[in-house]
């Protein structure tokens, strides 16, 4: 049997559910252009939404991804654990706050024991473009102190000047080092150590009620 592609899997769960876009939009918070393209076949979601949308249609991330052989269906298995929630203050000793801490939320990404999660507050984090990495107020990101740090790589870093973490875009061009906004309407933070950088974020979860 011929493998089905990814849009067509997308397609074949939304009818099965009696889902529609909306319902997709709602879901992954992803636009209306992207889910969209999803279901046309013209772009594939990206890594940010793979989950959420595994989630809303029921099924597994590979199955989403890869389908099977007979593409049969395979559920999706909600197996959740708890990680700590901090305060972008106390991130910036994130290792004795959470030997300390009273505020969890519920994960199903893969997570060691240093991981810890933030909560995005303001808007420089968010696309205004409507495609591509979006981090909107409210939503949580899973840090993990242990991922090894990357160009191209949403990051937690604290400055000196700060008593706070700040969240933002690794880019390295070169000697320079720069913690980018995903919103254009923010400058560039110009630093000159990977040593501000305390963790990797590995996966956004959003309170969808």
């Amino acid at each position: 049997m011929k493998k089905t592609t990814i849009n067509e899997r997308i397609i074949l769960r939304m009818r099965q559910l009696k889902l529609k876009h909306k319902d997709i939009v709602k879901a992954t918070k992803a636009s209306k252009g992207a889910v969209s393209q999803w279901v046309n076949g013209g772009n594939k979601p990206s890594a940010d939404y793979v989950a959420a949308l595994a989630h809303v249609l029921k099924v597994s991330e590979k199955w989403l991804l890869e389908g099977e052989l007979n593409d049969e269906v395979i559920p999706y298995h909600n197996k959740m654990k708890k990680i700590p929630l901090l305060s972008l203050e106390q991130a910036v000793t994130w290792s004795d706050s959470i030997m300390n801490n009273d505020h969890w939320i519920e994960t199903s990404s893969n997570t060691n024991n240093s991981c810890f999660a933030v909560q995005i507050k303001g808007d420089s984090m968010v696309s205004t473009t409507g495609s591509g990495i979006s981090l909107p107020e409210g939503a949580f990101l899973i840090i993990d102190p242990k991922y090894k740090v990357s160009s191209g790589l949403i990051v937690a870093a604290h400055l000196p000047s700060s008593d706070a973490i700040i969240i933002k875009k690794l880019i390295i061009d070169g000697p320079n080092i720069y913690l980018v906004s995903i919103n254009p309407n923010y400058k560039p933070i110009q630093i000159d150590t990977l040593d501000y950088i305390i963790g990797v974020g590995t996966r956004i979860e959003f309170d969808l009620v």
